[in-house]
């Protein structure tokens, strides 16, 4: 089992070697995640009487 996963390593690395030296860019392949700003939390007269 571990040379057929050594040979499969070494194949899957030799096929990607072309890809690799294009330099292709993939910056573009995910979108970027971007989160709205939350909002902010209403204060309540409850939440306002911390003290005793």
């Amino acid at each position: 089992m571990k040379p057929l996963m050594i040979a499969l390593a070494l194949s899957a690395s030799l096929a990607a070697a072309p890809a690799m030296a294009f330099s292709l860019n993939t910056g573009n392949l995910t979108r970027d995640l971007s989160f709205p700003e939350p909002a902010p939390e209403t204060v309540t007269k409850d939440k306002a009487q911390t003290r005793d």
